[in-house]
């Protein structure tokens, strides 16, 4: 089976070409570096760029033309750019053109209402009619709609939380940032319960969602992914970190997302804030999901 791969030059995108070959998929990916992938085509493709349908079948090889696409590629900041929410729907509306076969659209839980808790939150729950709480949410939940009206005879979109695994440059690096002399200062100390996602769990969910696109199974749906053991979170940065786990200090819940929106409306838009009401709202809340459709239609068993 042939796939191609978008944002393979990406932490989870270059992870799946390497899952994918080793499973004995043919993947070209798309980017605009080359990660030098073993086994990997590449082909370099600004996918923010505008081209229409009959350029973008003619951008990959003809053995690619109707095979499965796994869209990585987003552009992730925090805080509100009406630039990131653009590029995004660039990047998804692009990606749908490169093939005529099934699609797989790599979204996330941030499109669920995080100013509350998720608690075994279901898919049908991302409704958008709620206010998101900064630009990668909402245009997560935008591609999503995208995909879902573009008229695919087959499709899928996965919802990963908190994605982890090798190489890893989005938790990871902003859990470090946020460290001062040693101490974390987390809301509510870190006791929210969390699930989260590894790289090895996401591949396992894709892979069965190209089987799924090989059989007799159609999704055409949003598919929450996790590994299904919650945690608090501060338990989960101490195991992560290991050695170099700062000291975890709390601050009230209600006191972090009141100094989140002043430094909101200081850093503007464009810019990221120092601290977020979005980065209050995943750690300061239960993050679990429900996976009830990936384990009986995906036959999806994480492993921990």
């Amino acid at each position: 089976m042939r796939v191609v791969i978008t944002g393979v030059s990406g932490s989870l995108g270059s992870f799946l070409a390497a899952d994918l070959v080793s499973c004995g998929y043919q993947v070209l990916g798309v980017s605009r570096t080359d990660p030098k992938i073993p086994g990997v085509r590449h082909i370099s493709l600004d996918l923010t760029l505008p081209f229409d349908a009959s350029m973008g079948l003619s951008a990959v090889p003809e053995e690619f033309s109707d095979c499965v696409v796994i869209n990585c590629a987003a552009v992730t900041s925090d805080g509100w750019s009406s630039s990131l929410e653009t590029e995004n729907l660039a990047i998804t509306r692009n990606a749908l053109l490169l093939s005529s076969g099934p699609f797989l659209q790599v979204s996330s839980s941030s499109v669920y209402n995080l100013a509350k808790p998720s608690v075994k939150v279901t898919e049908a729950e991302a409704t958008g009619l709620y206010p998101f709480l900064n630009s990668y949410s909402k245009s997560k939940f935008e591609t999503e709609r995208l995909v879902v009206e573009f008229g695919l005879a087959r499709f899928a979109i996965l919802r990963p939380h908190a994605l982890v695994g090798p190489n890893d440059n989005t938790l990871g690096p902003r859990v470090r940032r946020a460290i001062r002399n040693g101490r974390l200062v987390l809301p509510g100390g870190g006791a929210a319960m969390h699930e989260f996602t590894t790289f090895a769990n996401f591949a396992q969910a894709v892979r069965l969602t190209l089987d799924a696109f090989k059989g007799d199974v159609t999704l055409n749906r949003a598919v929450n992914i996790s590994n299904g053991v919650a945690v608090p979170i501060r338990e989960a940065i101490r195991e992560g970190l290991g050695a170099d786990a700062p000291a975890i200090k709390a601050i009230p819940v209600g006191l972090a997302w009141g100094l989140a929106g002043v430094l909101e409306k200081v850093a503007g838009r464009d810019s990221e804030p120092r601290i977020s009401r979005y980065q209050v709202a995943q750690l300061a809340y239960e993050r679990t999901y429900d996976l009830r459709v990936a384990r009986e239609v995906l036959g999806y068993r994480p492993e921990n």
